[in-house]
């Protein structure tokens, strides 16, 4: 007797794919440890020279470069974060805590007890702000093309503000006595809780500079998006990291034109000036800064984020990604602790003057300080890292 013949039914191809596994972008953490190293040695400096001290008002000098990076580069992140999703939970903790943290930072850096001169604003709270106002417009888009639209219209509107005000002061300048910072921070803060007590005439993280520091973290979240949709690309095609060069490239120059607009043709239609600076945090400077912190980002890319990396550069990057993956806390940890050391805690000498008085040279003693507290950071945050401890609110 035959047995009657079977036949197996043929395989349909699978509708369902699997997903990429998430490959963290290590450029990103290495961009960050070399702007915490120059962060570092900057605030380590036993004596600070005024060319390279921030810029009384217009212009930039050197320090005035790496809160902006530190920002440009938190927007980056933050498009890591908040690529699919925004938890409204997690990010009102986040707000919350940055806030309460920001207030005790600035008792500590001022050195001041008194609960009814605190001030409310502060770099930790222009922070808080901007990841809340960030998360908020990844509801909006979470595109590397919308963010590029929001740049530009972050852009353009911090600038007609300043032009605007800047129309009705003499000569159409912005200075010190003529700026919108003045009085629209003193009326939403109160003077006794500005920077300087408002005797300055502005407040460097107040509201107008809160708005131009978003147009930093736009561009940040802008090549964020960028990176990660061409390093998923390069992923899925067995392509390396160089897939992404004409892309961030383009968005470079895309920051330089625009900058160049708002700095050199916008202007003309209100009769004013809008200038590079960091003390209103104009959308040139922005730009400027997002642009050279792209290219920062794309050198990362390029030597970093393969599939393999070869021992030697890991070995030579692992301490630059281990600060980045705990920026926060380095940034601003940095900062506290210099602060208590260059303060007569218990005499009439700082920790710092009192060390730089055991070396014949003041160079030899600044090489020496500067050198023990970076070997100091980059010891906290490698052994951080190598026990997966990260330190976010």
């Amino acid at each position: 007797m035959t047995k009657p013949i079977t036949t197996v039914p043929e395989a349909k191809p699978s509708t369902v794919t699997t997903p990429l596994k998430k490959r963290r972008i290590t450029s990103l953490d290495w961009a960050r440890g070399w702007m915490l190293i120059a962060s570092v040695t900057v605030n380590s400096l036993l004596m600070t020279p005024a060319w390279f001290d921030h810029a009384p008002w217009q212009g930039v000098h050197p320090l005035d470069v790496i809160f902006p990076m530190f920002v440009t580069l938190s927007g980056c992140g933050l498009a890591f974060a908040l690529g699919r999703v925004v938890k409204p939970g997690p990010l009102i903790k986040r707000f919350v805590v940055l806030m309460l943290v920001g207030l005790v930072y600035n008792a500590v850096m001022a050195w001041n007890l008194d609960v009814f001169t605190w001030r409310i604003s502060g770099v930790l709270q222009l922070y808080a702000v901007l990841v809340a106002l960030i998360s908020l417009l990844h509801i909006v888009t979470k595109s590397w093309r919308g963010w590029a639209l929001l740049t530009f219209i972050l852009a353009i509107a911090h600038s007609t503000v300043l032009l605007s005000y800047g129309a009705g002061c003499p000569s159409g300048v912005l200075t010190k006595s003529c700026n919108p910072s003045g009085p629209l921070d003193s009326l939403i803060l109160g003077t006794n809780h500005m920077y300087a007590l408002g005797t300055q005439g502005y407040d460097p993280e107040g509201m107008v500079v809160i708005t131009g520091a978003l147009v930093s973290a736009a561009v940040g979240a802008t090549v964020g998006h960028l990176l990660q949709a061409y390093s998923r690309r390069a992923h899925a095609t067995g392509q390396g990291p160089e897939v992404a060069v004409r892309p961030l490239l383009l968005a470079t120059a895309y920051f330089l034109v625009l900058a160049g607009f708002l700095k050199f043709v916008y202007p003309i239609l209100f009769g004013a000036d809008l200038p590079v600076m960091k003390k209103l945090w104009t959308a040139p400077f922005a730009l400027l800064i997002g642009a050279g912190t792209t290219l920062l980002l794309l050198l990362g890319h390029l030597l970093l984020d393969r599939k393999t990396v070869s021992a030697p550069l890991r070995s030579l990057s692992y301490p630059l990604v281990s600060l980045g993956r705990n920026s926060l806390f380095v940034y601003f940890g940095s900062h506290v602790l210099m602060s208590l050391l260059n303060r007569p805690l218990f005499s009439d000498v700082s920790v710092g003057a009192w060390f730089a008085g055991l070396f014949p040279s003041q160079v030899l003693a600044q090489v020496v300080w500067t050198g023990f507290l970076l070997a100091l950071w980059i010891s906290l945050a490698v052994f951080f890292n190598n026990r997966k401890i990260y330190l976010r609110p």
